[in-house]
């Protein structure tokens, strides 16, 4: 049986590793927090974060990075970006040539402004092969095994091709592309969207007014590819509509509950306070705005109305102006 690793064992690190055992591998599942590989190790699951699913006894858990990394060729990383790097540093000694790099994150670097798939080669002292995989995949839904496609974006077509191989199954579907920066825009960019608006909900706005910033966001989410040098089509496709469709009008997003309660007038620092959580959007959408500022882009006024609402003084009727 193939080994493959795992670096996450938050919920869609968990997800996909599920996934893995299911078609077939071993999986090394680095967890950050000992209480998770303990029970991962002794009872088969992970109550912090993915309570009902029975875990296959082919995902073996570890603190020890270097353990998990050994003698893999296929390397997963399922981590927030914002803690992304640390984790990468930690890996860093035990990167090999041979090794094919998957990412999982989705997000833009607050400061260095880059990118996952950016981040590997700032960080490695060695090139390696990689790919990153996006789209509308809640990981709850996708650990229950509903029908789920995803992009997977790769400069190296041998390595998308045998990685599409892997992961395909009766019930996950990798579409190919080789527009990684695309992928990585929608993947970073959606969950902005689902907090602007999760914050129309708050302030009492309805369907039509959703529909309205939904479509004025994705046509600047493709402004904001293209000046990158992501293609359109990509953004019109799972990693860019499909996973903003699923963000911004499923009932599990967090970004999207998050937005709500700052539609509602409560403050960032409380909200952060009372839930314990952090979005992936309002890391991003701080890197977003300082990427807007750097090169002078004026035409991405959405996105920078949400930023100017969670640490400026801006409100939602200041959103409601850019669509009228």
């Amino acid at each position: 049986m193939k080994t493959v690793c795992m670096l996450g064992s938050g919920a869609f690190g968990t997800a996909f590793s599920s996934l893995l055992a299911g078609n077939g591998f071993e999986v090394n599942m680095w967890c950050h927090d000992q209480s998770v590989a303990d029970e991962v190790s002794k009872n088969h699951c992970n109550k912090l974060y993915l309570p009902n699913l029975k875990l296959s006894k082919q995902i073996k858990p570890f603190t020890n990075i270097q353990h998990a990394m050994e003698g893999v060729t296929w390397v997963f990383e399922a981590t927030p970006v914002k803690f992304l790097r640390s984790v990468l540093e930690k890996a860093k000694p035990y990167v090999r040539k041979n090794q094919n790099w998957i990412i999982l994150s989705k997000g833009i670097e607050n400061k260095t402004l880059l990118f996952p798939s950016q981040m590997l080669a700032d960080i490695f002292d060695i090139s390696v092969k990689k790919a990153v995989i996006s789209g509308p995949s809640f990981a709850k839904d996708l650990s229950a095994k509903q029908v789920t496609g995803v992009a997977l974006a790769s400069d190296d077509q041998v390595v998308a091709q045998e990685l599409a191989t892997i992961l395909q199954n009766n019930y996950f579907v990798p579409h190919v592309t080789s527009d990684m920066i695309g992928v990585q825009v929608g993947g970073a960019l959606k969950n902005i969207m689902a907090l602007a608006i999760g914050m129309l909900d708050g302030a009492g706005f309805t369907d039509n007014t959703k529909s309205l910033l939904l479509t004025t966001g994705l046509d600047q989410m493709v402004l904001f590819a293209e000046h990158l040098g992501g293609k359109p089509e990509t953004l019109y496709g799972l990693s860019g509509l499909g996973d903003v469709v699923l963000t911004c009008m499923g009932g599990l997003s967090r970004n999207l509950m998050v937005g709500k309660r700052l539609g509602l007038g409560e403050k960032l620092d409380d909200v952060i306070r009372e839930t314990g959580i952090i979005p992936e959007g309002v890391n991003t959408v701080k890197s977003v705005y300082e990427i807007i500022n750097k090169e002078r882009f004026d035409h991405l006024p959405l996105f920078e109305s949400v930023y100017e609402i969670i640490f400026g003084n801006k409100t939602v009727e200041d959103l409601i102006k850019i669509l009228v």
